[in-house]
């Protein structure tokens, strides 16, 4: 009996998922090294956020950050993500918050997968699947709340998997989407599933490669009332109908996201994730055409909808490669080598003590791998000057704690948190600043166009930017400004009469 117990722990496939459990320090070396987890400039006014909501006991309605738009309504779409995130800072300091970062993107990685060993019924396939997946992963990688938002749309989607095999989880979606809505925005692609999957489900037929099985009366009724529940369950956070109306508000107001936010671009085939992308989509395809085997609607169907996010969006490739991932293990399912770990009839017990305990130390190296990998506290500290001002906070409290600064607007949040007696022009809030027009105001400054009639405008005393901008360079060249402090990071600027 104990012996059972062994071999089943530490049989193959535990061996296979010791491995995926080490893998993103492989395939994301210079982001889990905490070389770019604190370029994130988020981060800051997220753990800001979770402050003042654990010392007001107050939700945040208005913005309280910058002078451009104090007052303005801002809700906090990812207050309990950020709570998480901010209770490991908290605790650990850096640290921290890489575990609940690392800790997040393992719970992903491990629901990635089970849903493709769930379609493929190969664990071989599923690996290899998963393995890819970690790759496409990278866009939303660091301490992104995101990362909560895409956990619980891999949780729908293995429910709905239940539900389409006959076993009946679906009232579970109900608590998981009054969760995801107070976690992130992303739950409208959880929306958009549900709906897609329950449309598939009204057709019969075959159609070429694809086919459709029309749902029973009892599942379509069934769908209809957990879809419905699930929609109200939506109204189950502290800022009601508004925050369902966020993410539309997200798409259609802001003018310059795509231009200004490098993950909100399309994707660029010359960069290596770009490449990646394609090697999985053209592997897919090809392993479609030469493999006689059909395609489900809905699969079909999602596997559109991400496809033509990622293109338009590089951020959500990580979407891409949940929907996709799946599929690919399918396609992948009897390709791949079996490797037989059950005991055969001539197999005797000892050899099977053997490949278990060879299991067991390689599980162990995997282990202790990943724990001698997780960077301090200091590490991630000391990353930070690459990407902050951080030598130059004191002269900026010494010199304009009483002026108006215009500053980077990637240093807003680092700010936000370390130099809270002054309030920021900008921050990586994008949504506020661009429904004021501050953002096309602050992208007109740093490319030159009419920069110091939009500085007087604001009535700026100290401009905060990087000593290797067009700005910095026309004020260095302009009597009216002169330099208080430089570093190879920052240069801080000042007016040298009172702005007008």
């Amino acid at each position: 009996m104990l012996f059972n117990t062994f071999r089943r722990w530490f049989a193959y496939p535990a061996l296979l998922i010791s491995f995926l459990f080490a893998w993103p320090f492989f395939a994301l070396p210079d982001l889990l090294s905490g070389g770019r987890l604190t370029a994130d400039p988020d981060f800051w006014w997220h753990l800001r956020n979770s402050e003042l909501l654990l010392t007001t006991h107050h939700f945040i309605w208005r913005d309280v950050y910058s002078f451009t738009t104090y007052g303005q309504q801002w809700l906090d779409p990812e207050w309990l993500s950020e709570l998480f995130y901010y209770e490991g800072f908290r605790m650990c300091g850096e640290r921290g918050l890489f575990l609940v970062m690392f800790a997040t993107l393992e719970l992903i990685i491990m629901g990635v997968f089970f849903l493709c060993h769930r379609r493929s019924q190969d664990v071989n396939s599923a690996f290899l699947a998963t393995l890819l997946f970690v790759f496409m992963a990278s866009v939303n990688v660091g301490f992104r709340t995101i990362l909560f938002g895409w956990l619980c749309l891999i949780a729908e989607m293995i429910l709905l998997e239940y539900f389409r095999r006959g076993r009946n989880y679906l009232w579970l979606l109900v608590p998981l989407f009054a969760l995801w809505i107070n976690l992130h925005g992303s739950w409208i692609f959880g929306v958009v599933f549900y709906i897609l999957f329950f449309i598939s489900g009204l057709v019969q037929g075959p159609w070429g490669s694809v086919v459709s099985v029309r749902w029973t009366q009892h599942q379509c009724l069934k769908l209809i009332a957990v879809g419905t529940v699930s929609f109200a369950a939506l109204f189950v956070n502290p800022y009601g109908w508004q925050l369902l109306a966020y993410p539309f508000e997200l798409v259609f107001r802001q003018q310059h996201m795509v231009s200004f936010v490098q993950e909100w671009a399309s994707l660029d085939f010359h960069s290596a994730i770009g490449k990646i992308f394609f090697v999985v989509f053209a592997g897919l395809v090809i392993l479609m055409l030469t493999r006689p085997r059909t395609w489900r609607l809905y699969d079909l169907l999602c596997a559109l909808v991400a496809l033509y996010d990622a293109l338009t969006h590089m951020r959500f490739l990580f979407l891409a490669g949940i929907m996709i991932s799946p599929l690919l293990a399918e396609e992948l399912s009897g390709l791949l080598l079996p490797i037989h770990v059950t005991k055969s009839s001539n197999e005797s017990s000892r050899d099977s003590a053997i490949i278990a305990g060879c299991n067991a130390v390689i599980m162990a190296i995997c282990l202790l791998f990943v724990c001698f990998h997780i960077p301090r506290s200091s590490a991630l500290r000391a990353t930070e000057e690459q990407y902050y001002p951080v030598h130059a906070l004191p002269a900026v409290e010494a010199s304009c704690v009483h002026q108006r600064v215009f500053n980077d607007s990637n240093w807003g949040g680092y700010l936000i948190w370390n130099a809270r007696d002054i309030p920021v022009f900008m921050d990586s809030r994008i949504d506020i600043f661009d429904f004021h027009d501050v953002m096309a105001d602050y992208l007109q400054a740093v490319r030159i166009n009419d920069s110091l009639a939009i500085l007087d405008r604001y009535r700026i005393g100290c401009v905060f930017i990087s000593p290797n901008t067009p700005l910095s360079y026309l004020l260095l060249h302009n009597p009216g400004w002169q330099v208080q402090y430089q570093d190879p990071t920052a240069i801080l600027l000042v007016r040298a009469l009172p702005p007008r």
